[in-house]
């Protein structure tokens, strides 16, 4: 263990054991207060050491107890004890080294393991940047977690909820999102990928080409084409038919000769309310439309225009009331 000033490790274990000597402690001091980065890396040592409990397995080991096991073994089959003296010592160092080494193995690891971010959507969707340059466009209540740093060769990062995504082009170091027990592997493409309730997930290619992969199913998409994961875990290709699936993000709605029930259902996902149809005759109705950006109250004024409807707020939400559909 070295940075700018050594230190022993056989000193730190006595130190993290309480077996140190004043001096010892001293010592172990005037090395912490010599640098930040002794002490970031006495604390990766030392959460490693309490994480393995290595101090509890270092009392469990009986030297005398082994060492008189070892003595009778010797005894029975009538050996040389030339030089049994010099054992015990051995033995204990023998136990310290096995500990320490396990103490720097798992400190490697604890210290070469990147620290993994995690970014939440809470109240409006959001865009994050990954460290290749990927971006990410969260939707609301969405989480996506990745790590500070990819690895060499690949890049993984998990998500809950909906998201967007523009992956950096790199075929050395392939793309990877985990949602929900799936895979979806990219190198450099944009899909939206929502995972639903009920253990329904939907991704929706837009450009590049991608892996899906959930168990032993795969399916290879290209643009327009989507998968369903229903909630028996099935695996469904499909065209995307959904012409407003992206709106929560570009904010836009476009209906061409659309139902009103589903004109409905399309406003209700991007305003995040609950609106309802009272009359069924009205469910029908086609409408061809397009909203940018626009407020709930041009949305409703545009149904009272264009169909003669009444829009009442309810404990619930909202309603609409009357209207026929329009005449050509």
């Amino acid at each position: 263990m070295e940075n700018k000033a050594t230190i022993s490790e056989h000193l730190l274990v006595s130190y993290w054991r309480g077996e140190a000597t004043e001096a010892e402690t001293q010592q172990v001091e005037q090395w912490l207060a010599a640098s930040s980065q002794n002490q970031q890396l006495f604390d990766k040592w030392q959460k490693a050491w309490e994480h393995a409990g290595a101090m509890a397995d270092f009392e469990a080991i009986d030297v005398e107890a082994n060492w008189e096991q070892v003595k009778r073994k010797i005894k029975a089959d009538k050996k040389p004890t030339r030089q049994i003296g010099f054992f015990p010592t051995v033995w204990r160092y023998a136990a310290a080294i096995v500990l320490i080494a396990t103490v720097s193995f798992l400190t490697w690891q604890w210290m070469t393991t990147p620290d993994m971010l995690s970014v939440t959507a809470s109240s409006e969707p959001m865009n994050v940047s990954l460290p290749d340059g990927t971006e990410v466009w969260l939707n609301t209540g969405a989480t996506l977690e990745y790590p500070e740093e990819f690895a060499a060769d690949s890049r993984q990062v998990s998500l809950t909820g909906e998201a967007f995504f523009e992956v950096m082009h790199n075929p050395e170091k392939p793309f990877s999102v985990m949602a929900d027990n799936t895979e979806t592997r990219v190198l450099g493409t944009s899909f939206n990928l929502k995972e639903k309730a009920g253990d329904e997930l939907e991704l929706v290619l837009i450009t590049g080409k991608v892996q899906f992969s959930k168990g032993q199913q795969q399916e290879i998409l290209v643009p327009g084409e989507k998968v369903i994961v229903d909630e028996a875990g099935m695996v469904t290709k499909s065209r995307n038919e959904q012409r407003n699936f992206m709106a929560w993000k570009t904010r836009r709605l476009e209906f061409d000769s659309t139902a009103m029930r589903d004109v409905v259902s399309d406003v209700e996902k991007l305003y995040g309310i609950s609106l309802e149809i009272e009359q069924d005759s009205f469910k029908n109705c086609p409408l061809t439309v397009t909203f940018q950006n626009d407020p709930l109250e041009s949305v409703f004024d545009t149904f009272k225009i264009l169909f003669e409807a009444e829009v009442e707020q309810t404990d619930k939400g909202y309603i609409i009331k009357g209207g026929g559909c329009a005449q050509d």
